[in-house]
């Protein structure tokens, strides 16, 4: 079973799909998990108060949501 760990995680100032560059002061954090690409928009500031894990583990619920029974 995937872990939030196994995520590799990447930022760009580019939109991953459309080569568009980010709005100002905006990163993209891209995350890859198996086959699955996933990704979203944060404010460049806000990174630094991040570390790899938590972006892994926002990332990870993207690309691996979980089912509630």
């Amino acid at each position: 079973m995937s872990k939030f760990k196994d995520v590799v995680v990447t930022l760009s100032k580019k939109h991953p799909e459309t080569g568009e560059p980010a709005q100002a002061g905006h990163s993209f954090v891209i995350g890859t998990l198996g086959k699955k690409t996933g990704f979203y928009e944060i404010e460049t500031a806000q990174l630094n108060k991040f570390k790899n894990e938590d972006l892994q583990q926002e990332l990870f619920k993207l690309l691996h949501p979980q089912t509630h029974h």
